[in-house]
């Protein structure tokens, strides 16, 4: 049985140390790849929520790791403080390039656009015959130009400085 790590208290991810991880597997910062010292194999599997685990066993002990987190760990030697955003919003890409330590608000500003948006935009809502413009729970404004509530959706992304990719289509 493993325990999830990720879930658990910060004491439980710092009793586990470096140099254990770094005994039974390597990580590849240019691909985002995990592998086993002892026979090569990958040691990261999908999991269904997109993400990717890898799973350790420390002495008699069996862990499981999200990757990126445990890529952080690994390139930083320190576990992260906060959340670990996927700059270009795919999960499974643990590559470091495309990893950074944020804080849950700063990663809920590089979120991909909505299933059910109808728009094409974030914080862009039909609304009668004009459009309605919202951010992060907070009315902007409302017009009848589907163009105008983009540019003040995007304008006011800009100052709450969202990242650029928030509202991607995938």
């Amino acid at each position: 049985m493993y325990t999830v790590a990720e879930t658990t208290k910060e004491s439980t991810m710092s009793d586990v140390l470096l140099e254990d991880v770094l005994s039974y597997i390597s990580y590849d910062p240019d691909t985002g790849e995990f592998t086993r010292l002892k026979n090569g194999k990958r040691a990261d599997t999908h999991m269904t929520i997109g993400y990717k685990r890898v799973r350790v066993k420390i002495g008699d002990k069996k862990h499981e790791f999200l990757a990126h987190r445990l890529a952080w760990f690994i390139a930083e030697g320190k576990w992260p403080k906060g959340e670990i955003d996927h700059i270009n919003g795919v999960r499974d890409d643990n590559r470091l390039i495309n990893l950074r330590s944020v804080t849950r608000a700063e990663n809920a500003k590089n979120l991909k656009r909505r299933s059910d948006n109808s728009s094409g935009f974030s914080g862009v809502i039909r609304h009668q015959t004009g459009w309605k413009v919202r951010i992060s729970n907070k009315y902007i404004g409302y017009t009848g130009c589907l163009g105008k509530a983009i540019m003040m959706r995007k304008e006011v992304e800009r100052d709450m400085n969202y990242h650029k990719n928030h509202g991607r289509c995938s």
